[in-house]
């Protein structure tokens, strides 16, 4: 249903009842306003003739007739086209007048004119003058009344920039800060000393599991002898604790990948582990991967995993690791 000015719903589509018939005589009489609105295109830009109120308002009895988007389609294709000429009707309406050189000129001498065929200046300034506005008497501005005498400011003459050539045999001097912050090639950086905690935690651990993975197993396949000393990759690099804490630790155990010092895999049975090589031989290639972690995923693994408590140790604070640096 179709709301009206009335605020009563017209039925639409198949529910008005409206006939193929009454659909096509409601088309032809569309197209027969569209023609003729292409056609009289003078007549509905002229304000003073009236046809344009009589278009518009037959598209208006047209339009109480559709019920169907077919026809809307129509209604709406004439009534661009009505506005179209609206709108050229109003710039007719508000068209400046325009004057040429010639006219102009003819005018100005007819009005202003002497007896010679010359220009009479003076009566040309008294017809013109009511368009000069003089100025009123005692206006003043925020620098003072327009009468008043204006005195340039004085300024100092610019001074020129002299550059002292040095003649090198000055000592450069180096900021105190600069000096302060030094670094001291004996101390090692706070990355530094993350990537050394997190080898050692992992030597320890792959040692553990290799004394009782050998104590367990009397002999080892060759195959299989450089995967003994495994180590859960959750319960190494997860801190169940501090979720920072956790990227911080996969982000440092990935320069010892770099380096060839530890390896990672995904075991069948284990999951993704990782593992310190035995010799040289044990050293995987060097690979690239992107790992997506956020704290949704890291939550569902120490769950799944059960970390109460992950190998890497916890670190406390910031101000702690400071405090330790300094005393190095």
């Amino acid at each position: 249903t179709m709301p009206t000015n009335g605020k009563k719903k017209i039925p639409v589509m198949e529910d008005s009842g409206q006939t193929d018939a009454e659909r096509r005589e409601l088309r032809k009489s569309y197209r027969h306003l569209q023609k003729v609105i292409r056609n009289d295109a003078e007549a509905l830009e002229d304000a003073t003739s009236g046809k344009f109120s009589d278009i518009r308002d037959e598209n208006n009895d047209l339009w109480n007739k559709v019920r169907y988007t077919r026809e809307a389609v129509l209604d709406g294709e004439n009534l661009d086209l009505i506005a179209t000429r609206a709108s050229r009707q109003v710039d007719k309406l508000v068209e400046v007048p325009r004057y040429d050189a010639l006219r102009f000129c003819a005018k100005l001498k007819q009005k202003v004119g002497g007896r010679d065929g010359s220009l009479d200046w003076n009566k040309l300034g008294c017809e013109v003058g009511v368009c000069f506005n003089s100025i009123p008497s005692n206006v003043a501005f925020y620098t003072g009344p327009l009468n008043a005498d204006y005195t340039p400011k004085q300024r100092a003459p610019r001074k020129k920039q002299v550059v002292e050539e040095s003649d090198g045999e000055e000592e450069e001097e180096e900021p105190e800060d600069i000096k302060a912050h030094a670094k001291n090639p004996d101390q090692l950086s706070a990355v530094e000393r993350n990537i050394k905690e997190v080898q050692e935690v992992l030597r320890k651990r792959s040692n553990e599991s290799y004394r009782r993975e050998t104590a367990e197993i009397a002999e080892i396949p060759e195959s299989k002898r450089a995967r003994v000393g495994e180590v859960c990759a959750i319960q190494y690099l997860s801190n169940p604790k501090s979720f920072t804490q956790t990227v911080e630790n996969i982000f440092h155990f990935s320069f010892l990948l770099k380096q060839g010092s530890a390896g990672i895999r995904v075991a069948d049975d284990k999951g993704p582990v990782v593992y310190q090589p035995r010799t040289s031989e044990d050293f995987p290639p060097p690979r690239q991967a992107i790992v997506s972690l956020n704290m949704k995923d890291w939550s569902r693994l120490n769950e799944a995993y059960q970390v109460e408590q992950g190998y890497i140790p916890h670190r406390s604070s910031v101000k702690a690791s400071r405090k330790s640096i300094s005393q190095q």
